[in-house]
């Protein structure tokens, strides 16, 4: 399994330093990438705080709706008002569910991730914070081991040179050689191979007099460097660095060059970054301005091995600026690698001169300069301080190699705590998840009880018995229709209508015992029905015609006194049926008198007490009273219903009866 301790390091290949900031710095990023995600979900739980608190609120003021006055205010006992109330009952008690869940996720979620969120993002900061100083002290510490192998490699060659000019022998070649072992390692200021210089390029002399003239300047910084540089626990005593040396004496960020190789480099960078002539506003135009893009891609293109990236010429660009070497056009103090940022070549640049050029300046022959510096500087001299730069050397080694090691096992913990605290967060988040689905839980369950509350206020609605309450207080009466009765001077309306004539008057225009239109009509029903099925007999009678029909069936007989069946066979025996109930409803005194009704209702409702016998007579005393043309139509109609209800069974029988009564009662 891959873990962190082992895949966040630089593995540059062989001869080559590891820069040691790479890995961190990869995983640092991860690390803050970690931190914005736990800003990115704390955002949208406290969006769905919000908008839970929202809906608890618009549900509560919708759970103190009032019944309108002209709607559900009216109905007191009606059951769709009672569901109704209960409908917005029920948005309260979902408004708390949602009231809860916010306050829960605010507490259970929000709070302990805001919390968990901050803390890790000021450990992880701390941490890269003393890791990145540590980085920077080591990578200054193997820096100035280059610049020791550099100094110590010329003053070797130098003494090498002036050993064999003295005694330029093959015995004395070999014993010199034999004292002095000289290893060639790249520097980190190392210029491009056309403008560095060499030992074959120099004599003795000439070596010698430039590592007197960068001595100075740069032993100084390098004996601060390893006073200051104390990374971590340090588990030995560092080596005392002894003695002056002529190290370099000009650092570019991390890049450490001799005033000659400087020189050489500001009169490349000169000759070679191309120059702007940049209009500023009022202040007129600036000419031969270099740009900081222009500036950073030529030491990123000529010298790689050093300036690796845009931040090491970033770097480089800042030292030229801070050594009073560049000037910014414009406001700022930081150097920005922008093709937008020009910079001007101060005096000091273009005035600087190395300690060559001085000699130069007097137009010395370079074989009489030469010559001059051999008699400065003996032998012993040149290989005493090469002695002295071989120690200085090796102490920087064995102190950078204490830093490396100390540094390597610094790496190792803050990548193993790193995996730690990245696995912490991401079982939080985790764990974060888990409370969050089980809030988000609470209201469904709630919801659930709520359902079934409104299902249970979904079956308390009971339509027919709602429109029975509402028929009983607010019904105005009975479908009884009136009509229109022409009546001649002299002669009887049955003459020229029978519907709304009183029985009697037919009779006596007829001469028969009962109206013609109930006999045909009753005749008709019963010998058409003699051959149906019971249900197909009861549907004649309980099936509700059209008005239109039975009012055409209506107009059609009702134009003079005789009615045949070939008027009636036309229609359909429901019509016929409906139509001789509406003509029984348009009688102006209706077949049993009022005043009957609630001595008969009486007789029937308590019938099983008494005899049938006893019940016959009274119903007979009671119907004694009437017309003579009422009785007869009684009779009939009850002789026709009683032949309807043949061969059913009981039951079907009894619904019959009582469907027929309710259409022909009052």
């Amino acid at each position: 399994m891959l873990k962190f301790e082992t895949s966040f390091w630089d593995n540059p290949g062989h001869g080559h330093q590891p820069r040691y900031e790479r890995g961190p710095q990869s995983l640092y990023e991860k690390l803050e990438q970690g931190s914005a995600e736990c800003d990115e979900l704390l955002s949208l739980f406290r969006e769905r705080v919000a908008i839970e608190e929202a809906y608890a609120s618009n549900l509560r003021k919708l759970s103190e709706r009032q019944f309108a006055p002209q709607g559900f205010g009216r109905d007191e006992g009606a059951t769709l008002k009672t569901a109704y109330g209960g409908l917005v009952a029920e948005c309260l008690a979902l408004a708390e569910a949602h009231s809860d869940m916010a306050l829960e996720l605010q507490s259970s979620v929000v709070m302990p991730l805001r919390s968990f969120s901050s803390e890790h993002r000021a450990r992880v900061r701390a941490s890269w914070k003393i890791m990145d100083d540590t980085i920077r002290r080591a990578s200054m510490e193997l820096s100035q081991v280059d610049r020791n192998h550099r100094v110590y490699t010329q003053k070797a060659s130098a003494a090498e040179q002036m050993r064999l000019n003295e005694t330029p022998t093959q015995s004395t070649h070999g014993a010199a050689a034999a004292e002095f072992e000289v290893k060639s390692r790249p520097s980190m200021g190392a210029l491009s191979p056309a403008d560095t210089p060499t030992v074959s390029s120099f004599s003795a002399e000439s070596a010698t007099h430039d590592i007197e003239d960068e001595a100075d300047a740069d032993v100084a910084a390098q004996r601060r460097l390893l006073a200051e540089s104390g990374v971590g626990v340090q588990r030995m005593a560092l080596p005392q660095v002894k003695g002056e040396l002529d190290v370099a004496s000009i650092a570019l960020g991390n890049v450490a060059l001799t005033r000659h190789e400087f020189h050489v480099v500001l009169q490349r960078m000169q000759a070679e970054i191309p120059q702007h002539d940049v209009k500023f506003g009022i202040l007129g135009t600036f000419r031969s301005l270099i740009s900081g893009e222009s500036l950073a891609g030529w030491w990123c293109t000529n010298y790689p091995t050093v300036v690796r990236n845009e931040a090491d010429s970033i770097s480089v660009g800042q030292s030229l600026m801070g050594q009073g070497y560049l000037r910014l056009m414009g406001r700022g103090s930081q150097f920005q690698s922008r093709a937008n940022a020009y910079y001007q070549w101060k005096k000091q640049a273009l005035e600087f001169q190395s300690d060559d050029d001085g000699d130069s300046e007097d137009e010395q022959p370079l074989g009489n300069r030469h010559a001059h510096l051999s008699k400065a500087l003996t032998y012993e001299r040149a290989q005493r301080e090469a002695n002295e730069a071989s120690q200085i050397y090796r102490d920087s080694v064995t102190r950078a190699e204490i830093v490396r090691t100390d540094l390597e096992e610094q790496l190792t913990n803050y990548l193993d705590t790193m995996e730690v605290w990245e696995l912490n967060r991401l079982m939080n988040i985790k764990s974060t998840f888990g409370e969050y689905a089980r809030i988000n839980k609470l209201p469904v369950q709630a919801e659930l009880s709520i359902g079934d509350r409104l299902e249970v206020y979904e079956e308390s609605i009971k339509p027919q018995q709602d429109i029975q309450w509402a028929i009983e207080h607010y019904g105005t009466g009975r479908f009884t229709p009136r009509p229109i009765i022409f009546r001649p001077f002299g002669l009887s309306p049955a003459e020229y209508q029978i519907f709304g004539v009183a029985l009697d008057e037919q009779l006596l225009v007829s001469h028969k015992d009962i109206p013609l239109f109930p006999v045909k009509a009753l005749s008709l029903i019963s010998k058409s029905s003699r051959e149906m099925a019971p249900d197909d007999r009861y549907a004649v009678w309980t099936t509700r015609a059209l008005l239109r029909n039975i009012h055409e069936l209506r107009n059609t007989v009702n134009r003079g006194s005789r009615v045949t069946l070939k008027q009636l066979r036309s229609f359909d025996l429901s019509v016929v049926a409906n139509t001789l109930v509406l003509y029984m409803l348009e009688l102006p005194q209706p077949l049993c008198p009022e005043e009957l009704h609630g001595p008969l209702r009486a007789i029937y409702s308590t019938r099983s007490e008494k005899s049938t016998t006893e019940s016959f007579k009274t119903i007979k005393s009671l119907l004694s009273g009437i017309s003579y043309a009422h009785l007869k139509t009684i009779q009939t109609l009850f002789a026709t219903l009683s032949d309807q209800t043949r061969g059913g069974s009981a039951n079907e029988r009894d619904n019959f009866i009582k469907s027929v009564s309710k259409r022909l009662g009052p």
